[in-house]
């Protein structure tokens, strides 16, 4: 123990004499460490930890495989569903929905996000009430309700007080049971509510259900996707509509963390890019060190120190060091986790989950330690080779290092360049390509622009009948029923046009960037056949009041603009755009021409009167799709939760609360959300962004890194040089001479790390285009810009040193000698 405690004061005295030894080890080891936590614990808590659920390694989710494209769709028909039935690998299937929506509770409406769910899902889902009762496979009215622990308290006060509540969402729902904190499959839902056994459409190509299921014990994956290749090529044959499709099963983990394994793995890659640069800068401080302490060993040696002591005292040093660094990354690794999370896409799963990981924490900080056991080894094993004699008969500042030595560091350099550059050059082509997007015609004028999602909550219900055609009072009741919705959203939308400082407004089912809108196959009237099993070309499609094109400025090209004569008892009429006249009627007008699709349930040719120009719905950096536009007074359903776009005479930011309070003032059943069509630009853009910010850090701290290198082994050289300077100078040497053989050997040096790193950095930037899925292979101005700051940091690193070497003076080396 005395020994013990003996090297560790050794240990502490010997780094505390030598400050910024010690300080640029431990910020080293810190930053690597620190980094290392940070990211390996948000891909441990999004990508590798088991999902929370009873037995969630046996829920799947089932999809849609197009055999002809590989294009897996997440939904499935509601007629497929009901085949999944016949499948003995799965012990029970459910299907949802999930997404925000309105819902009054005690007479007060919000926006929440919510869950459809048939009566099937909590046995899928494994999951247990906390009070109360979850839905039961044998309920057939669709009238109840599930919420969360948290919502019960929020609304009610306790879990047992919501049950017998009721909330409305097109329709009033008793609740029944309370699910516990932690459980929001799927989509942070709240609120679940129970719909149908069955879907109502039971079409083969209405893709308009979210399955899951559950494999009974015993029945491996391997099984059930034989099962479903069975059944899938059984109702290919029996059929048409189903030719080119199966149904596919992947485990429910795989479907919620799967679009974010590139991203997560290129985040991976990236810090271990970082490591590497910590590797070599650790190194090399080792290799300069070292050599600074062969004559320290020597006499200890001298003095009868033996290897074994030797050995320990260099331990001791690198765990202390270790240590230090460790502490000094949790707080890094806490900073970055906290960074992370926030700049993460909000639809990140599990992102309320991510917390430091202490196991993660602990096997980063062991490998930093045994880096630093490695690296220390290297100055006792040297002063084993040599003899302590020769060692203290040499002038320690003047005894010049061997050529393996200058080579080796040197080596290191030049491969924390390259790592460097790897790094800048990805960076570097992420930003361009954003700011490229930024700079893309959206297609409309964003400026003063609002979005205002709304949802009206009512128990007024689209009227539905057992089976059988309508009788005329039936037809009457569900004409009734559209012309209220058609009415309630004529008086919203006149009442925020009157609203002080709004300048036009108007309704649309999918606003852009405004999340998501419906897509439908459809005929060309004299060329294609609207029939099961037919290849049909696909289009966006929104619903939209006729002021919706001049709010957002959409020019008309040709033909007319809709109409408020445009209603439900009037022809169907529809506008395209020009990516679908494009596509469709090149070199034609395409206006006369019909077209016939799935989007209401009776189907019917369609008139084009017009064409409008291309909106970028998605993103800015998404070319426009092919998109149909539609009277929303002849598809009235849509009026209950649609979305309107409000053009402001002002700063649109400032007018957000006053709307929404107008709004709740004056409709109380409308749940709203308003924001800026600028955010919404901005969150479309925010998963490029979080890859972009993260791999520009990353290569910002490789950056202060390699720059750390290139001056401690600068500055070290020019230590080592001094009375060669100073000889240089009395036989005749100009100053600046010296200053610019220092510059150069460190321009060379970084030239080479650049050369090397060009190669390393296509692959890379190859890889992030797979990931990103649509960056160039390779960008030559991207790599000179990456190169020019890389190597103008590394000159730059070496300015001070080779001052350092021209300031040398004669008299003051000699005396030292």
């Amino acid at each position: 123990m005395n020994e013990l405690l003996q090297n560790i004061r050794y240990g502490w005295r010997s780094l505390r004499n030598a400050p910024l030894f010690t300080s640029a080890v431990i910020l080293t080891l810190a930053i690597g460490v620190g980094l290392n936590t940070a990211i390996f614990t948000m891909v441990d808590s999004v990508l590798l930890r088991p999902l929370g659920y009873h037995d969630a390694d046996r829920i799947v989710a089932l999809n849609t495989l197009n055999l002809k494209s590989g294009h897996v769709n997440t939904r499935i028909g509601g007629a497929d569903f009901t085949d999944l039935q016949q499948v003995h690998g799965l012990e029970s299937v459910a299907y949802y929905n999930a997404g925000e929506s309105g819902v009054s509770v005690n007479g007060h409406a919000y926006f929440l996000p919510m869950g459809w769910v048939s009566p099937a899902f909590a046995k899928v889902m494994g999951v247990a009430p906390v009070a109360g009762t979850v839905f039961l496979e044998s309920d057939t009215a669709a009238n109840k309700a599930m919420v969360s622990e948290a919502f019960a308290r929020e609304h009610f006060g306790s879990a047992e007080a919501a049950l017998g509540q009721t909330v409305k969402s097109l329709g009033t729902y008793t609740i029944v049971g309370v699910l516990p904190t932690g459980f929001n499959f799927p989509k942070q839902s709240q609120i679940w509510l129970e719909e149908a056994p069955r879907p109502d459409v039971q079409n083969r190509t209405a893709y308009n259900q979210r399955a899951i299921g559950i494999r009974r014990e015993g029945v491996s994956q391997q099984q059930l996707d034989a099962e479903l290749d069975s059944l899938s090529h059984r109702l290919q044959a029996t059929y048409p509509e189903e030719k080119l499709h199966a149904l596919t099963a992947l485990s429910l983990q795989e479907f919620i963390v799967g679009n974010l394994r590139p991203t997560l793995r290129l985040l991976m890659g990236s810090v271990g890019v970082v490591l590497l640069i910590v590797c070599a800068n650790i190194t090399h401080l080792q290799l300069v060190r070292s050599t600074r302490m062969r004559r320290a060993l020597s006499v200890r040696s001298a003095l009868g120190a033996t290897r074994k002591d030797l050995l320990l005292r260099a331990i001791t040093e690198s765990l202390l060091l270790a240590l230090a660094g460790g502490v000094a990354a949790l707080g890094i690794a806490s900073i970055g986790l906290r960074a992370l999370t926030h700049m993460a896409p909000p639809d990140t799963p599990r992102l309320a989950d991510i917390h430091l990981n202490r196991d993660v924490f602990f096997f980063s900080l062991a490998v930093s330690a045994v880096l630093m056991l490695l690296t220390s080894i290297l100055p006792v094993w040297r002063s084993w080779r040599l003899d302590p004699a020769t060692v203290l008969r040499a002038d320690s500042e003047r005894t010049s290092e061997s050529r393996r030595s200058v080579r080796l560091r040197d080596g290191l350099i030049i491969a924390e360049v390259a790592f460097t550059l790897a790094l800048s050059v990805t960076a570097v082509t992420l930003t361009r390509q954003l700011m490229h997007d930024a700079q893309q015609q959206l297609g409309f004028q964003p400026q003063h622009l609002l979005m205002v999602d709304t949802h009206h909550v009512s128990s007024d219900a689209y009227p539905t009948f057992d089976s059988g055609d309508p009788t005329p009072e039936q037809l009457a009741m569900r004409q009734a029923w559209r012309l209220r919705n058609t009415a309630r959203l004529d008086a919203l939308v006149a009442s925020v046009r009157n609203t002080p400082g709004v300048e036009a407004a108007a309704a649309i089912d999918g606003a852009p960037m405004g999340g998501g809108f419906p897509n439908v196959g459809y005929a060309i009237h004299g060329r294609t056949v609207f029939a099961p099993g037919s290849t049909l070309p696909i289009a966006d499609i929104h619903a939209i009041t006729p002021e919706a094109f001049s709010t957002m400025g959409v020019p008309v090209l040709r033909g007319r603009n809709l109409a408020v004569a445009d209603n439900f008892d009037a022809a169907k009429v529809l506008v395209i755009n020009q990516a679908l006249a494009d596509e469709q009627f090149p070199g034609t007008d395409p206006v006369g021409q019909q077209i016939m699709c799935g989007f209401d349930s009776t189907l019917g040719w369609w008139t084009i009167v017009g064409v409008v120009g291309n909106v970028r719905h998605d993103a800015p950096g998404t070319p426009a799709s092919p998109a149909f536009y539609v009277p929303l007074a002849q598809h009235p359903n849509r009026a209950t939760d649609i979305q309107l776009i409000v053009r402001t005479k002002s700063d649109p930011g400032v007018m957000t609360g006053s709307l929404r309070a107008s709004i709740q003032r004056n409709f109380p059943e409308v749940a709203t959300t308003v924001t800026t069509l600028q955010q919404n630009i901005g969150e479309s853009q925010r998963s490029d962004r979080f890859r972009s910010t993260l791999l520009a850090s990353f290569a910002a701290v490789s950056l202060l890194l390699a720059a750390i290198g290139m001056y401690g082994v600068t500055a070290y050289t020019v230590a080592q040089r001094r009375f060669e300077f100073a000889l240089r100078f009395a036989l005749g040497a100009q100053r600046g001479q010296l200053a610019g053989m220092v510059l150069r050997h460190a321009a060379i040096t970084a030239a080479l790390g650049i050369l090397a790193g060009i190669v390393f950095s296509i692959g890379l930037v190859r890889i992030v285009s797979a990931a990103a899925g649509k960056l160039p292979p390779a960008d030559a101005l991207s790599f000179t810009i990456a190169a020019a700051i890389v190597f103008a940091l590394a000159v730059a690193a070496t300015a001070i040193p080779s001052r350092r070497a021209a300031s040398t003076e004669l008299m003051q080396a000699l005396r030292s000698e």
